[in-house]
């Protein structure tokens, strides 16, 4: 056999293995969400206007958060906020959707969000985006300022460019990524170690690793196949630049940051905060990409401690205008 012939083979053994991989993985029962007290949390379905089901979580009581996950777009990346944020809130989550049509384009996001909203009958909420979730929640603030009653943005990005995928560290990701998915489970678990040590990618070497390799390996990138991953991010490339829209962003925003982020840069993030009129940026300390994940106490303090302020500014701001135009 010619060695061209033999490249080909191993080309096309490859990409079957490939293949058979994001099968597996896609197939594995995650474990479920649970309570504060251990409780398994029910997770439902939603279907849009067109067919497409996802999952979709649904619980407490309270002003509404919509939160929105990022590129893996699974429900369980806020496993650590929807048991403490629905104390005091009602919490909805729907997974992202992984059926396109041809025509589709970054906004198909926006409108799913709007349909989930009416769907549920929520009016106006806060929306919490994650990563490419936080790409999503701006635009649709700048879509539908009607129904965002505040913003929270964690660890976003505005844009996608080369700087994303630069030469850093962050050249690894592909090799991380690949790793994590396709090798066998305990050794793609030991080499999420080494990622996390060297911050690659969304790891992070935070108090909090094991819980960031916990996450990777039974709910998020391991389970997700890397094409509907890229195939959601590359709604975002193919869109463009979501900076021009920002200024006239005019709901409270909150923009949350792992300090240590090599995957987005912290500059992005205070960049964001800049262009939006009534943004504060706050960082996590020790944290990379998922701040949410790895350090989730801290995370969660951090944006209920502001989403109580700012509802008290709001409310003290509504009296004043009352007291101004002499109601009651």
């Amino acid at each position: 056999m010619k060695a061209w012939q033999k490249a080909l083979l191993g080309a096309a053994g490859l990409a079957g293995y490939v293949r058979w991989m994001d099968r597996r993985n896609a197939s594995r029962s995650r474990p479920p969400l649970r309570d504060l007290d251990g409780e398994e949390i029910p997770s439902g379905r939603f279907t849009y206007r067109d067919g497409v089901t996802v999952p979709c979580v649904d619980r407490g009581t309270g002003p509404p958060v919509l939160l929105v996950p990022g590129a893996d777009g699974v429900v369980d990346t806020f496993r650590y906020q929807i048991p403490r944020f629905s104390e005091s809130f009602r919490v909805l989550c729907a997974g992202l959707r992984s059926e396109f049509g041809p025509e589709d384009d970054f906004d198909r996001f926006a409108d799913d969000l709007r349909e989930l909203i009416r769907g549920r009958g929520t009016g106006p909420v806060v929306l919490l985006g994650q990563s490419l979730g936080g790409a999503i929640a701006m635009r649709f603030a700048s879509r539908h300022p009607e129904l965002v009653r505040a913003l929270v943005l964690s660890n976003t990005l505005t844009r996608y460019t080369w700087e994303h995928v630069g030469l850093n560290r962050t050249a690894l990701v592909p090799v991380a990524q690949a790793t994590t998915r396709y090798l066998p489970a305990p050794l793609a678990r030991a080499l999420a170690y080494g990622w996390a040590r060297s911050e690659v990618w969304m790891f992070d070497d935070s108090p909090g690793r094991d819980k960031l390799v916990d996450y990777v390996m039974e709910w998020g990138p391991r389970t997700v196949s890397s094409a509907v991953g890229s195939r959601r991010v590359d709604l975002l490339r193919r869109y463009g630049d979501l900076r021009p829209e920002l200024p006239s962003i005019g709901a409270p925003t909150l923009v949350v940051k792992g300090e240590r982020d090599a995957y987005c840069p912290p500059e992005w993030s205070r960049e964001i905060a800049d262009l939006i009129p009534n943004a504060r940026y706050v960082p996590i300390p020790e944290t990379g990409h998922c701040s949410h994940v790895s350090m989730p106490g801290l995370f969660n303090d951090v944006v209920l401690t502001w989403l109580t302020g700012s509802s008290s500014r709001r409310g003290r701001r509504a009296a004043a205008g009352r007291d101004r135009s002499g109601t009651s």
